[in-house]
């Protein structure tokens, strides 16, 4: 996050400079930048190091990671949970298990900029390294898992992250309502069975449907436009419910969307 935060604030700084000038020199003198600092971030974000094994395809989840002892979780008693309020630090971080899926959450908000080999790779090998003890767990590996299609894990994990309250999965509903899990169960059906990806040039969609829905819909806000999108078990339909016409990506398809609307067949279990 540390290198796209200078490349973001490098590329933003570059078209200030090129599409309003008078503001860039404002916002120079105010600030007191200089051209030794732009040189500088530029520097770090291209030589700042991002461990991954080459052989697995697998980023590591920090230096050193790779050399701790593995312990299954699953062997875990489930009256030890929640770990960290049963277990010292000292022994938490002694094994490879994590708290929450870090790789995997800015493989999802970098979405475009990974394989789905990678997302695979990476997927298989963290998910049975996670405790899931944080709220966003659940719907990050929900979303990811429809993606790289395991369609059965993907619809768990949904209901994980949309009951972790109601159910008390992690032993802690007492100390308060998990808000973050709470904004997953719309980023679950949204990101997750409908597919959309907001990180790269226009919002794309590849939609699914879990085997136990007959349907689902939702709305979204794009450039202005209101988005209708209809999932069944035969088509995905999409309609600019306000705002006039839109341009996104369906399936990998370039579709102008407008009030009339827009079906397509259901490309159910179709990767990227």
């Amino acid at each position: 996050m540390a290198k796209k935060m200078f490349e973001f604030t490098l590329e933003m700084l570059a078209g200030m400079e090129a599409q309003v000038p008078d503001a860039y020199a404002e916002l120079i003198r105010k600030t007191g930048l200089r051209t030794e600092e732009l040189t500088d971030w530029s520097r770090k974000a291209e030589h700042m190091r991002i461990p991954l094994d080459p052989a697995s395809g697998v980023y590591e989840e920090h230096d050193g990671y790779f050399d701790l002892p593995h312990i299954d979780i699953h062997s875990i008693p489930v009256t030890d949970f929640p770990l960290y309020s049963k277990w010292s630090y000292d022994r938490l971080y002694r094994y490879d298990m994590i708290k929450q899926p870090d790789v995997l959450m800015f493989m999802f908000l970098y979405n475009g900029e990974f394989s789905l080999e990678a997302k695979r790779a990476n997927y298989e090998y963290y998910e049975p390294r996670c405790i899931h003890e944080s709220s966003l767990s659940p719907s990050i590996h929900s979303i990811l898992a429809s993606e790289i299609g395991k369609e059965e894990e993907a619809y768990q994990f949904f209901e994980f992250a949309t009951r972790l309250d109601l159910d008390n999965y992690n032993r802690n509903t007492r100390e308060g309502l998990h808000t973050t899990s709470i904004a997953a169960a719309w980023m679950n059906i949204v990101y997750g069975f409908g597919g959309m990806r907001s990180d790269g040039e226009r919002l794309s969609f590849r939609p699914t449907l879990p085997q136990r829905w007959t349907s689902y819909s939702f709305q979204v806000m794009y450039e202005g436009v209101l988005l209708g999108v209809t999932v069944n078990s035969e088509h995905v339909g999409f309609k600019a419910l306000q705002g006039g016409t839109a341009s996104i990506l369906v399936y990998g398809q370039e579709i102008k969307v407008d009030a009339a609307g827009t079906v397509l067949p259901l490309g159910e279990g179709m990767l990227a």
